[in-house]
């Protein structure tokens, strides 16, 4: 309610508006972030990964594909390190 308090707040708002923005653009120079993410998601980059996200992957194909080459392997997605580097950024 005091005029002052509000004023204050508003430049505290905008300061950490700022902050996140300068933390931002570390993140995106750096690109350990972009890295981390591109191996994440490199098998749509893939035949069968470009054919799905295309919405051309019915479950004919897919079956096929799955029998062809048997139980997959997954991949660990580097959740903890994604983490890091985004916390490291703040």
């Amino acid at each position: 309610t005091d005029v002052e308090d509000m004023f204050l707040a508003h430049i505290s708002g905008m300061d950490t508006l700022a902050r996140g923005l300068r933390n931002v653009v570390k993140l995106i120079e750096d690109g350990s972030l972009d890295e981390l993410v591109r191996k994440r998601y490199q098998s749509f980059d893939s035949e069968i990964g470009a054919l799905i996200e295309a919405g051309k992957g019915d479950f004919e194909t897919l079956e096929k594909k799955v029998l062809e080459w048997g139980e997959p392997i997954v991949p660990s997605g580097k959740q903890e390190l994604a983490e890091i580097l985004f916390q490291a950024a703040l």
